[in-house]
């Protein structure tokens, strides 16, 4: 609602926002970073989802009625100017631990020690790009600053990259940027997690790890661009918790998910990079929303048909449906299959078309599952004509009638990848209208290769 009030208070009507006591230090946060740091708030004690109707009404009348009044009555007082220190200044100098608490204290960093960015530092990482550090990629919320090429060198610094993982920073940071993925839904509640796919010869160059452990920590470039990602979310979109991120848990940054192309090329499909529209080689970079990951285990049943329809069943038991009966968004899960299953699929003629249309045409969903505001939605999606025509329009969830829950094939994402022996699967839940995958080409120095060589002979 903070963003619905400041667009209305910029065609200079005055507002007052409603919202419960839960969200009151986001909103302010959020609006703050749209420059209305004394946007009037009416705030509800508690959540209303879990207070009886008649307490509600009771506040409404009581304690926000008069707060309303004031709201749209004072003018509240100017806020006091910032200074923002230029991208080469030294604003600190001391030891290892002291800059370390100087970060931490002023909520710079992650928790975790960081590597101080000297400019000496930074200049090294620059070498890895051909574009000037000047140049503005786009502006993210809430907090509206500029990502430059200079500000993703000082994150990769603080996060440990090494400078030759620069030009995958910066079409990450592209992806952030696009319109397309709504980067600035990502303090939501569901506190969903963004998922990394890492594509091309790149891999094996940088040393991504793409077979077993992938998304565990312990190898440099997963891990460090995997941070990354959460600390420019941080530190230059202005995400921090307790404050403009209101992740209910949250989660932990993700590890980068590099494909195996070695085992796409040797089973006949074409890596995740092509089916976003790229050619099979390109470096590409994708990132999409996680907001639940399910694992299926053992799935590796004696026939294609035994194997497609175990994963199914997950699908089903994950929740990325919620998004889908929410707003009548199309979700695009992700499923990550290892190169057994995946064998074990071809060896029975499946392409990569065929699992998905399976998918699509079986990953069905129970309606009468739903309940309370959740079935309340579901009917609303319906009567707005937001679903797909699977669903029909029955408003019937006493039944147990199943539904499909994806829109086409299309929007299954499936990419290979994971330990080479074991018959796992991980299905991801896309958080619908917040954070599609979005793709970006990696784009290499001139010199890459020289570059690179001396990089490696350090």
């Amino acid at each position: 609602m903070t963003r619905v009030s400041i667009i209305v208070e910029k065609l200079g009507i005055p507002t007052v926002t409603l919202c419960c006591d839960g969200f009151h230090t986001a909103g302010r946060f959020n609006a703050k970073a749209e420059g209305y740091p004394n946007l009037p708030y009416a705030v509800h004690p508690g959540h209303v989802n879990t207070t009886p109707n008649e307490e509600v009404y009771k506040n409404a009348a009581e304690l926000m009625v008069d707060q309303v009044i004031k709201g749209l009555t004072v003018q509240p007082a100017d806020a006091k100017p910032v200074r923002i220190p230029g991208k080469r200044d030294t604003i600190f100098s001391g030891s290892f631990e002291e800059v370390n608490e100087f970060f931490l204290e002023r909520e710079w960093s992650d928790g975790l020690p960081i590597v101080p960015p000297t400019v000496e530092k930074v200049e090294q990482f620059l070498k890895f790009t051909d574009r000037s550090p000047d140049e503005i990629i786009g502006i993210l919320k809430p907090e509206n600053r500029e990502a430059t090429i200079w500000n993703i060198a000082v994150t990769g610094v603080m996060c440990g990259c090494r400078p030759e993982y620069m030009p995958v920073l910066i079409g990450i940071v592209e992806a952030l940027c696009d319109p397309a993925f709504t980067q600035d839904s990502l303090g939501h509640t569901p506190g969903t997690e963004v998922l990394m796919v890492l594509n091309g010869t790149i891999i094996k160059q940088l040393g991504f790890n793409y077979t077993q452990g992938v998304l565990r920590p312990g190898f440099q470039a997963n891990t460090s661009v995997g941070r990354f990602f959460r600390m420019y979310l941080r530190n230059i979109a202005g995400f921090l918790p307790h404050k403009t991120d209101k992740g209910c848990y949250g989660d932990n940054f993700r590890m980068v998910l590099a494909e195996n192309e070695d085992a796409v090329a040797k089973l006949g499909w074409e890596p995740y990079s092509v089916d976003r529209g790229f050619k099979a080689g390109d470096n590409v970079i994708t990132i999409t929303t996680c907001t639940e990951r399910t694992q299926a285990i053992e799935v590796g049943w004696p026939t294609a048909e035994e194997i497609l329809q175990h994963i199914e069943k997950r699908m089903a038991d994950n929740h990325m449906f919620i998004q889908f009966f929410f707003r009548g968004d199309r979700t695009k899960p992700m499923i990550v299959l290892t190169p057994l299953i995946v064998e074990s699929l071809v060896r029975e003629g499946y392409t990569k078309e065929m699992v998905k249309q399976h998918f699509y045409e079986n990953a069905k969903f129970r309606l009468s599952n739903l309940r309370g505001r959740l079935a309340e939605r579901f009917h609303k999606g319906i009567d707005d004509g937001n679903y797909p025509e699977q669903l029909g329009t029955s408003h019937d969830i006493s039944d147990d009638r199943l539904v499909q829950m994806l829109a086409c094939p299309e929007d299954i994402q499936i990419v290979v990848s994971g330990d080479p022996g074991r018959d796992h699967v991980l299905v991801c839940a896309q958080n619908g209208f917040i954070g599609p995958p979005t793709s970006k080409k990696i784009e290499l120095p001139a010199n890459w290769e020289q570059l690179l060589k001396a990089a490696k002979n350090k």
